[in-house]
């Protein structure tokens, strides 16, 4: 959700092995391609486009066509961005095809995404993936200068292998952070079950990167054991904050970021007597129902407002994503003087009862106006898996009283109140600030409502554009 995150035009890259299926085409692609000689005088421009829409198995198979478009597979702009995913069908015990594209192409990676996706009982497979993507880490070593790199999931690969195993997929990791001196943007999504494994990755992105990593992002920390967590922890924690470079850290609401952000804690206090400040500007903030609350003490006005002071232009991005939303819940995220521009609440429903509605929005609203995060917010966004029972008088007030508001989106569920008289009440007196709207209704089954509602939403948003606000509306079965 991070607006400032490395977007590449690029499709991505992914590890798949389309070469059998291909070789059977090869003769008919050639002749056809004898045919439309005009095709191989694609100029490179439009060719690398044509690339950027495809995924690796059509790419494989555009490759074969004609020298020239073999040439453009090979070109720096199809190879950017690389996709590591390998699945159960692409894993053999003696090779996976896909390595001879890393072999050939590493070089030219420049963002890298890693997700693990074995399923945890398939023991012989998740072996096999360990050796592969140890193999893959080791040719990046060798051959890559990444912008970006994330790794997703690793913490489930960790929870099913021998120590062994283990500690060497660790040293490939460090090995390949080591080696990268240029990365921008680096993200870990639980990757790790305990607080040091995480302050290793830490000291080994400050040294390689020290000088140019902007963005950082450690998400799955609610994993690890509190019990754990010692003077270390901090120590890498102050260093890693310390980079001159960093402005956007990305993180759980968790006991490390407690105790790393509350206004006594060791990390600020040092932060605040340093000659050089850091650029830190964003705060992306994920919390998740689940969570033991507990254990936590929350931030108060006072730290947030150490926090400002220390970073004068700090936003903070909270992804609150909750089952049962509490008024515990709510009073430990959203607190007064806490600068949140951007508030993604989704309120999922695991036992759904299509007879249930959703009240609770009321609640959040009345704490938002109360904490005036109304005087933050620059985009909202709401997911709401229960319909709501009066979308207009819920929204309507809120969102006039958030002057700053460029940006709504809303997904919710049919049965929908009151959308008509929400958008109308647009035409009517528009938040001042309100640019842009998403809206996305699913649950339409009947035929019927679907057409009453589309032929309400076309007429209203047709008559939104000509006031100049930029309104969308999806619905779905």
């Amino acid at each position: 959700m991070d607006d400032d995150a490395i977007n590449p035009t690029e499709e991505k890259c992914e590890i798949e092995t389309a070469e059998n299926e291909v070789k059977s085409t090869v003769s008919a692609g050639t002749e056809e391609c004898k045919k439309k000689g005009n095709w191989s005088e694609l100029p490179s421009l439009p060719l690398e486009k044509i690339y950027s829409f495809l995924d690796r198995f059509d790419r494989v198979k555009m490759s074969l066509v004609c020298r020239k478009w073999s040439e453009g597979y090979s070109s720096p702009s199809v190879w950017k961005t690389f996709r590591f995913a390998l699945m159960e069908s692409m894993i053999s015990k003696d090779s996976c095809p896909g390595m001879k594209f890393v072999r050939k192409y590493s070089s030219m990676f420049r963002h890298v995404d890693i997700h693990y996706h074995i399923l945890p009982w398939q023991k012989d497979l998740i072996d096999i993936w360990c050796k592969h993507f140890i193999l893959f880490l080791q040719l990046l070593t060798s051959n890559s200068q990444l912008i970006s790199v994330k790794i997703h999931g690793l913490l489930w690969c960790f929870a099913r292998i021998d120590s062994s195993t283990r500690d060497d997929l660790k040293r490939a990791i460090a090995s390949f952070l080591g080696s990268q001196h240029h990365l921008k943007r680096a993200e870990f999504h639980y990757c790790f079950f305990n607080f040091k494994e995480y302050v290793e990755l830490l000291k080994e992105l400050t040294e390689s990167s020290r000088n140019s990593i902007t963005h950082f992002g450690l998400r799955g920390l609610t994993f690890c054991d509190p019990k754990e967590q010692d003077p270390t922890v901090e120590h890498s924690l102050l260093e890693f904050m310390g980079l001159p470079s960093l402005t956007t850290l990305a993180i759980d609401y968790s006991l490390i970021f407690e105790n790393t952000f509350a206004c006594q804690s060791v990390v600020m206090k040092t932060l605040k007597n340093c000659q050089t400040r850091v650029k830190l500007s964003k705060i992306i903030l994920d919390y998740e129902s689940g969570s033991n609350l507990e254990r936590f003490q929350g931030l108060t006005p006072t730290d947030w407002q150490c926090l400002k002071n220390l970073y004068p232009d700090l936003q903070v991005e909270l992804n609150f994503t909750t089952n049962s939303p509490s008024q515990r819940e709510l009073e430990l995220l959203i607190v007064p003087d806490m600068p949140t521009t951007r508030l993604n609440y989704t309120h999922e429903e695991r036992n759904w009862d299509p007879n249930s509605s959703l009240i609770e929005i009321d609640v959040l609203f009345a704490h938002i106006h109360k904490c005036k995060t109304t005087d933050h917010l620059i985009c909202l966004c709401l997911k709401l898996e229960l319909p709501v029972p009066d979308l207009a008088s819920a929204l309507v007030q809120i969102l006039q009283a958030c002057k700053k508001l460029k940006r709504l989106d809303l997904f919710i569920i049919y049965p929908v109140i009151g959308i008509d008289r929400l958008m109308e009440s647009w035409l009517e007196n528009r938040p001042e600030s309100l640019r842009k709207v998403l809206i996305e209704i699913s649950g339409v089954e009947d035929d019927h409502d679907y057409t009453i509602l589309k032929n309400l939403t076309t007429e209203c948003v047709y008559g939104l554009e000509l006031v100049g606000l930029d309104v969308k509306v999806n619905i779905y079965s």
